[in-house]
């Protein structure tokens, strides 16, 4: 009895510093929502100070747009204030090929909620599934542990210092090493579902593409460019969708980067900027 009554208090502490680190539960007007890409990419607390609009940043690494569908549900229902929402997009954003296979598991904090609770059922084994519902601290690995910690002190900080390595980058663009593009209708079905459903609440949605280095997007080839077409065709179809398109002229800086796709600190401070000056001019604040 004792193990059960520690293991819930234990799971309900850290459910509570993984809800300040998402901005869960909050009369947040602005929500981030997309995968490492956009966590690195954006300071929250920046956007913040210069707005004056409380922002919930809802990014987890490796999501699919499946996995970000539940996340905006899920957002909108403990969040009812949020009036815009910023998706991220990248050039792979349709691709599920390089996203991890596991992503799943990033949501059994939530196991509880029973809009996830399905979510988690159709993906899980049943042993895996059974052993998260008794018990309850299982549902935290070391990634979910750590972000509650930094819930509690309330850090979002880039902590990827340092450089993109170009000769390494250009190597592995020459031998055909980088993530190719494999767009799938079903991957745009789910993100036009996903803007269906902000177009019902009259949410204002930014699809934004935080750079990534402009070598990788010249090796992708035509397949980047149907994949830009595709985010500026949404956004003529809804009326409460714009694409905020960065990469002119932020991803010829190779200082920016941390990596081809990451923006070390020193980018992020850049592209907060930018979209911030973009909120600004459109009348968001």
């Amino acid at each position: 009895m004792l193990f059960f009554l520690s293991d819930f208090f234990l799971s309900l502490f850290l459910l509570e510093g993984l809800n300040e680190y998402y901005g869960l539960g909050e009369d947040s007007e602005i929500a981030l929502v997309g995968h490492s890409h956009l966590m690195l990419g954006i300071d929250k607390e920046t956007i913040e100070k210069k707005t004056g609009l409380k922002v919930s940043k809802y990014t987890r690494e490796g999501v699919n747009v499946a996995d970000r569908e539940i996340m905006v549900r899920q957002l909108l229902k403990s969040n009812p204030r949020v009036g815009t929402l910023i998706y991220g997009v990248d050039a792979w954003t349709f691709s599920s090929e390089g996203l991890s296979s596991n992503s799943y598991k990033l949501f059994y904090p939530f196991l509880d909620d029973e809009s996830i609770e399905g979510y988690l059922y159709d993906n899980s084994t049943i042993d895996e599934y059974i052993t998260k519902k008794i018990i309850r601290t299982t549902r935290y690995d070391e990634l979910l542990f750590s972000s509650s910690m930094r819930g509690y002190l309330h850090k979002w900080t880039n902590l990827k210092f340092g450089n993109v390595d170009l000769k390494m980058l250009k190597g592995n663009i020459a031998n055909g090493r980088f993530r190719k593009i494999e767009n799938s209708m079903g991957n745009i079905m789910v993100l036009r579902e996903t803007l269906a459903l902000l177009s019902e609440k009259n949410i204002n949605v930014i699809l934004l593409y935080v750079p990534t280095i402009d070598l990788l997007s010249n090796a992708l080839g035509p397949e980047y460019n149907k994949t830009i077409d595709i985010f500026n065709e949404l956004a003529v179809e809804y009326d409460n969708v714009e694409f905020l398109n960065l990469q002119e002229p932020w991803s010829h800086n190779h200082d920016i980067f941390y990596d081809p796709i990451h923006l070390n600190p020193h980018g992020q401070i850049i592209i907060t900027e930018e979209l911030n000056k973009y909120l600004k001019e459109n009348g968001y604040y």
